[in-house]
């Protein structure tokens, strides 16, 4: 069992398309030439975020990426982000649609589909 480590998500990354097997300690070892990593993690979907000390560190690895620089994980391109607000475990969250949340989402329950008529809105 290993604590997981809390920071603020300035400090974050997001990693996207790891290698199978990633483990913690590969994302360190890529990530801790840019500064210090104070924590990673991997979940199954093959994704991770790495934790440094410094929201500094992040701010220059993603004006890096934008630029063009690209890390890798034994030959393979890793997707770095920002990690945005409300990622976790899960991904991220599903945004609010009043479309799925009354009309019963995708495929919907009434006419056909969840199509709107001009009567809905009345």
């Amino acid at each position: 069992y290993q604590r997981r480590v809390r920071a603020p998500n300035s400090q974050q990354i997001f990693v996207g398309n790891l290698p199978r097997n990633t483990t913690e300690g590969d994302l360190r070892e890529v990530f801790s030439q840019e500064g210090t990593v104070i924590g990673a993690r991997v979940t199954p979907n093959n994704f991770g975020f790495v934790i440094f000390d410094r929201d500094d560190t992040v701010l220059e690895i993603l004006g890096g990426v934008r630029k063009g620089r690209m890390f890798y994980l034994r030959d393979q391109r890793l997707n770095v982000e920002e990690k945005k607000v409300g990622m976790g475990n899960r991904g991220p969250r599903k945004q609010y649609s009043p479309a799925t949340t009354e009309r019963g989402g995708r495929g919907g329950r009434r006419r056909g589909g969840g199509r709107y008529t001009d009567g809905d809105f009345k």
